[in-house]
């Protein structure tokens, strides 16, 4: 799958404007833009590690070398997935229970959404 797809699929899940990501991975977004219309055909590492935390992604993810984010990928690429973690650690075994529950709810309601699209 081609970068500027993924990097369009990724930002458009993370309810991102090509501004917005351009601000977080500290790209610009003429070069955003270029990316996700698959002009770019290689960029320096650096700036691929920064779009990758920008997307909460590993720099393979975002390559298309994985097609699957581990949950340490996820930990270590996601600043909002540390806090979660860390949170979690510090629940009630019932408190732990209840972030499970509500995860899955949230699931399921995301999938009746897709299906109604």
């Amino acid at each position: 799958m081609p970068l500027g797809y993924i990097v369009k699929e990724l930002r458009e899940k993370k309810d991102m404007n090509q501004k917005e990501l351009s601000e977080a991975s500290k790209i610009t977004q003429a070069t955003i833009s270029r990316i996700e219309h698959n002009k770019v055909k290689q960029l320096k590492s650096e700036a691929l590690k920064r779009l990758a935390g920008a997307l909460g992604v590993t720099v393979d993810y975002l390559v298309g070398k994985t097609d699957e984010l581990t949950p340490s990928d996820i930990f270590e690429s996601d600043e909002k997935a540390k806090v979660m973690f860390r949170g979690y650690e510090k629940l009630s075994h019932s408190g732990k229970k209840q972030l499970i529950d509500f995860v899955h709810f949230l699931q399921k309601e995301e999938t009746k959404e897709k299906k109604k699209e």
